[in-house]
């Protein structure tokens, strides 16, 4: 993994040669900062603004990949000239269409009950978030006093825990989160190669930049394109890291001026 910038000569020569570019961009910690609440990311105009220029351009299309509910990440951007891939993969919007991965009522259901236990389980921990996304259902605990962190995974482990592998959910784990989701092998690269094979470029560029270990799926399978991570990690399979936000929205701006 190499500093993006170091390389910046090699990296722009290929943006600027590419037939088509599909650009997928992760949301919170890389067009947004990390922030203590998910309601508190909201994105700013600026950079609304940015990816509508990036998205109006014929060279590229934009994709919004993110661990938020489709609904949730639609309403945040609110561009109707980008693509939505949400729950990690499991939701799409494409072309004025939902569309993604049927998800057995049976996960719906189990994954009801694991909220159920979750909402009950942080009631005397001050600081724990039960966010409901529908197909899938996160506890935040970056707002919970150190010293409860460790009585808080405990309690996790021991009630919700043996609920999660009883109903063959899965666990995904996220910055001071812990998501549980249907035990389905689709990740974020899966759905970025489910784009990518829709696009029907002659020559097409893919470019992710993402932040979290959930987007290391999709680092590892597209190997051919450009793969950005928000954050030196020298375990991580991308090929270059920016130090943060500034520098992702840095990129997208030079490539709303050269390309567009």
């Amino acid at each position: 993994m190499e500093w993006l910038w170091a390389q910046r000569l090699q990296v722009e020569e290929r943006i600027r040669g590419a037939g088509h570019i599909l650009l997928l961009l992760d949301y919170d910690g890389t067009l947004t900062p990390i922030v203590p609440l998910p309601t508190q990311a909201t994105l700013s105009l600026s950079t609304r603004a940015l990816l509508q220029r990036l998205s109006c351009s014929p060279c590229m299309s934009v994709a919004l990949i993110s661990g938020r509910a489709l609904n949730e990440l639609r309403q945040l951007v609110g561009l109707r000239t980008v693509i939505y891939i949400g729950n990690h993969g499991l939701e799409i919007w494409r072309e004025g269409r939902r569309t993604g991965v049927v998800v057995p009522r049976s996960f719906r259901k189990a994954v009801g009950c694991i909220k159920g236990r979750l909402t009950s389980l942080v009631t005397e921990i001050p600081g724990a978030i039960v966010e409901d996304k529908g197909l899938s259902v996160s506890l935040h605990y970056r707002l919970v006093p150190k010293d409860l962190v460790a009585h808080l995974k405990a309690a996790f482990r021991r009630e919700v825990l043996p609920l999660v592998r009883a109903a063959e959910l899965t666990i995904l784990p996220g910055k001071k989160v812990i998501e549980v989701r249907p035990g389905l092998n689709w990740t974020k690269g899966h759905a970025a190669l489910w784009l990518v094979r829709r696009m029907s470029y002659r020559t097409l560029l893919p470019i992710y930049i993402g932040d979290d270990r959930t987007d290391e799926d999709a680092f590892g399978v597209l190997r051919g394109g450009i793969t950005i991570r928000v954050g030196a990690d020298r375990r991580s399979k991308a090929h270059y890291y920016v130090r943060s936000v500034k520098e992702t929205l840095a990129l997208l701006e030079w490539m709303a001026t050269t390309l567009i």
